[in-house]
């Protein structure tokens, strides 16, 4: 049997059907009906894919284990180090090319 995948989707037509039938109610115009239904679509349906995809990664066990910072072999200031232009990784520093200055216009 194939897994129904557009649950969020039937949601969010759900949503957007109900804010319909409350801005007919409240008596909105047509514009306004419009623009909260699409505001309800996007936003349930969005919960709800969210929703869904964390049942299923706990489900399968597949949701990414944060590692714990105090758990790295060395401080993180001593993973990244920054490199100018003139700059070897080693230490060593190297002439930079300097290109002349053009003054004026070219046409």
């Amino acid at each position: 049997m194939l897994r129904f995948r557009g649950l969020h989707i039937v949601a969010g037509i759900a949503a957007m059907s109900v804010a319909a039938v409350l801005g007919m109610i409240v008596e909105l115009n047509n514009t306004a009906i419009f623009t909260s239904s699409c505001v309800a679509y996007v936003a349930v349906s969005m919960w709800a894919e969210s929703r869904i995809s964390r049942r299923r990664g706990q489900l399968q066990g597949l949701l990414p284990q944060i590692p714990d910072a105090t758990a790295l072999e060395h401080p993180p200031e001593q993973l990244v180090k920054e490199h100018f232009p003139g700059e070897q990784p080693g230490g060593e520093q190297r002439p930079v090319e300097q290109r002349p200055l053009l003054d004026g216009n070219a046409a």
